[in-house]
């Protein structure tokens, strides 16, 4: 019996057990606060990216369809070979900060000048000039996501901490998206649609809360433990931890499966709503309802995550994913355009948030579970694993559903369309998202670690740690 079968069969025997995991005490309400208040301004640096600049860029300066998807597949593809490479570094890493703030100090320096370039482009740039500062932005979301998703596996031990740490990073990220949100109804900008003039003014919104949201982690909040045994693990070692570790290989399943669908959404978002339904003008509006009801459904996930498990919530979000893709065949231009956009809108919303706060809960488990098999901590080399695989399913969508717009002829300049060209667009936005999140769907049924099941892995690694004359990590305050 495998150990995954091992830990079925105990959890069996003791559903009741109310171990409280290696960290002892309840964590306090500022980390969680403080940790998801970070989320907030990342979310904004990077939303536009990959759903608004590429299509801006298409519009604007007549870049063809086709060389976007090109320059975007080769990038990210390029760019999952570095978020090994971080993420092994970054377990790696020794300073008076920790392992991780480093990381997210130094991605600092490369963020805010990719977005410059990106979001203030001047008056004729050119393919290569897009390529230098997407590498660099991709780069700096590398030093950023992965120390900043591994952190939160090892500040919280507990089933439930992790559960809250997740729910407040997405509380986090969707505020970042209300204030996004917010830039267009700047009084000296010319209109409320997402231009380049826009993008301006966000930048410099960026700029300054993004490097005060990373000062405020590394001088504020906690370090992640330090007593690791990672230098142990060889890179080969690592791989074949990961290739026996059956609970992380479905979460990357579903990983891919529900990026790939929220990358083909996002390819083409922009160009669907501005170019095809004619809302551009109402960028604001529609925003901030879908965002403000993603906000609101955090008590409805949390209250689930309560009742039911982690799995439940990410088969329940993508389930409803799936249906709201399919809801796209309804969307046409019109006097109801806006309305049955909005609730589109505000149902991907809802549940793209249901699905983040459950694989981020679930991933700390699964940190636990290597931790158990192998004795050694492996966050940031398994958050790489997980960013890597999400980059090329950003990159394969992405690239497909332009190539895909390119090819049945869709021209972002043209006043009207085809009906090929229209069915083309509602399938890379909606039906094959559609087929993509059922798939996810169903292999997140198969996931192995019930609440029950992870007390045991907690027990287990207590009496280990009590065996070795280890100190339980404790939660360090500023």
């Amino acid at each position: 019996m495998d150990s995954a079968g091992k830990l079925r069969s105990k959890a069996a025997r003791d559903p009741g057990s109310k171990s409280e995991g290696p960290s002892g005490g309840a964590l306090p309400v500022s980390l969680f606060a403080g940790y998801g208040a970070v989320a907030a301004p990342f979310e904004m640096l990077r939303a536009p990216a990959i759903a608004i600049v590429p299509a801006l860029y298409a519009k604007e300066f007549g870049f063809s369809l086709a060389a976007i998807s090109l320059a975007l597949l080769t990038l990210r593809l390029t760019d999952g070979v570095t978020d090994i490479f971080v993420g092994v570094l970054s377990d790696k890493t020794r300073s008076p900060w920790g392992r991780r703030k480093p990381w997210l100090l130094a991605s600092v320096f490369l963020a805010i000048p990719a977005a410059y370039g990106l979001y203030v482009p001047g008056e004729n740039p050119n393919i290569w000039s897009f390529l230098l500062c997407y590498f660099i932005f991709y780069l700096a979301w590398t030093m950023f996501d992965i120390p900043y998703t591994a952190w939160s596996a090892e500040r919280a031990h507990r089933y439930e901490d992790r559960s809250r740490l997740a729910l407040w990073r997405g509380f986090g990220g969707n505020a970042g998206l209300i204030i996004l949100t917010m830039v267009p109804l700047l009084p000296f900008l010319p209109s409320t649609e997402m231009n380049f003039v826009t993008l301006n003014a966000l930048f410099w919104v960026v700029a300054v809360t993004f490097t005060a949201g990373v000062l405020y982690a590394v001088f504020r909040l906690p370090s992640d433990a330090t007593a690791t045994k990672t230098e142990r693990f060889s890179f080969r070692e690592t791989i074949s931890a990961i290739k026996a570790n059956r609970p992380f290989q479905i979460f990357l399943g579903v990983a891919l499966l529900s990026d790939m669908a929220g990358g083909f959404m996002g390819a083409m978002f922009f160009l669907f709503f501005d170019t095809y339904l004619k809302i551009g003008q109402h960028f604001t509006l529609m925003h901030l309802v879908a965002i403000g009801l993603s906000l609101v459904s955090l008590q409805l996930w949390k209250y689930f995550l309560q009742r039911t498990s982690k799995s439940t919530v990410l088969v329940a979000s993508m389930a409803g994913a799936a249906l709201g893709g399919a809801l796209i065949a309804l969307l046409e231009p019109g006097p109801n355009a806006l309305v049955h956009f909005i609730i589109y809108l505000s149902l991907f919303f809802i549940m793209q948030i249901g699905r983040e706060v459950a694989l981020y809960s679930i991933f700390g488990d699964i940190i636990d579970y290597d931790k158990w098999k192998s004795a050694g901590v492996r966050a940031g080399i398994y958050s790489s694993a997980w960013m890597m695989l999400r980059k090329i399913a950003l990159a394969l969508s992405g690239a497909l559903a332009f190539l895909i717009a390119g090819v049945i002829g869709f021209d972002p300049s043209a006043s009207s369309f085809s009906e090929t060209a229209i069915f083309g667009l509602k399938a890379t936005n909606g039906y094959i998202p559609a087929i993509l999140f059922l798939a996810a769907m169903f292999l997140a049924a198969q996931f192995p670690l019930t609440k029950a099941r992870h007390r045991i892995i907690q027990r287990k690694l207590e009496q280990r740690a009590l065996r070795s004359g280890a100190v339980s990590v404790q939660p360090e305050r500023s």
